[in-house]
C-alpha cells in the first residue's frame, strides 16, 4: 500500500492544491470525483482563501461526487452543499462543470439519472467511464464513498447504487467499487488519530481484512492508488 505521510495538515492540503493546479493546465477536460467529510472541507477552505482560487484553471476541471446523502442541497449534511459553501461560491467555475448528485430526488430515480450522466459526460475507457482522479475518504469502520463493510455494493458492472448507512438507516447514492476502480488515479485522504487503528489494520495485508473493509481492497486497476495520511492517522505505522 502506498502511504504518503505528511508532517502537518497544511503540507497535505498544499500537495492536493498543487495537484489540482497542475491538472487544470491540461488542454482537455479533467474529471475529478470529490469526497465529503472534514478533510475535503479543509481543502476547499484552503484553496478558497489562497492564491490557488485564482491560479487554478477552473474551466478545465469537472467535479463529481463519490457519494451523496439523500437530502436537499441546502441541508447541512449535503456533500455538494458543503463544497459549494466553502469553495464554489468563492471561485469562477462554469456551472456546467459541476455534476452534483441530486440528493433531493427520489433515490430510485436519481441512481439511474446519475449513472446516465456519468456515461454521457465522463470519457470512457473500455466502455467504462474513467475519472482522471478520484478523491476518497475513509471511515473509522473502513468504509469509503458509501460502500460499507460487508454490505451490498451494487450489482456487477453497475456504476451507481443506493446505499444504506448501517447505524442510521440513511439512504445515499454512491459510486460502485467497479466504477471507482477504473479511475486513473485514486487518493484516499485520512486524517486524525481516530483513523489510526483502521490504517494499521488495512496495512496488515491479511486476506480476511482485504475482503472485509472497502478501503483495504478498492484500488485503481489502471493507474495509481495512494493514501495521504497526517501524522495522527499514521501514528501506529510509525511504532
Amino acid at each position: 500500500m502506498n502511504n504518503v505521510i505528511f508532517k502537518t495538515t497544511n503540507d497535505l492540503l498544499k500537495q492536493l492544491a498543487n495537484e489540482l493546479q497542475k491538472m487544470s493546465q491540461s488542454n482537455k477536460a479533467v474529471h475529478i470525483s470529490l469526497s465529503g467529510g472534514s478533510t475535503p472541507n479543509l481543502l476547499f477552505e484552503y484553496i478558497a482563501t489562497s492564491d490557488y482560487a485564482n491560479n487554478i484553471q477552473w474551466q478545465q476541471l469537472h467535479f463529481w461526487w463519490g457519494d451523496e446523502r439523500c437530502v436537499d442541497k441546502e441541508d447541512p449534511e449535503s456533500n455538494y452543499g458543503q463544497c459549494k459553501q466553502r469553495l464554489f461560491d468563492h471561485i469562477s467555475i462554469p456551472a456546467e462543470n459541476i455534476h452534483r448528485i441530486r440528493g433531493e430526488n427520489p433515490p430510485a430515480e436519481e441512481v439511474l439519472r446519475y449513472a446516465q450522466e456519468l456515461k454521457v459526460r465522463v470519457p470512457n475507457y473500455n466502455n467504462i467511464p474513467q475519472f482522471d482522479w478520484i478523491i476518497l475518504g475513509m471511515g473509522e469502520d473502513g468504509h469509503t464513498a458509501s460502500i460499507f463493510p460487508e454490505q451490498y455494493a451494487g450489482e456487477d458492472k453497475a456504476l451507481t447504487f443506493i446505499a444504506t448507512q448501517p447505524q442510521t438507516g440513511q439512504l445515499r447514492i454512491s459510486k460502485t467499487a467497479y466504477l471507482i476502480e477504473q479511475s486513473q488515479h485514486i487518493t484516499y485522504l485520512v486524517m486524525g488519530k481516530n483513523k489510526a487503528k483502521m490504517i494499521q489494520l488495512i496495512n496488515t495485508k491479511s486476506p480476511d481484512i482485504n475482503r472485509k473493509y472497502p478501503a483495504a481492497y478498492i484500488r485503481s486497476k489502471t493507474g495509481n492508488t495512494e493514501f495521504y495520511l497526517d501524522s495522527q492517522a499514521a501514528k501506529l505505522l510509525l511504532l
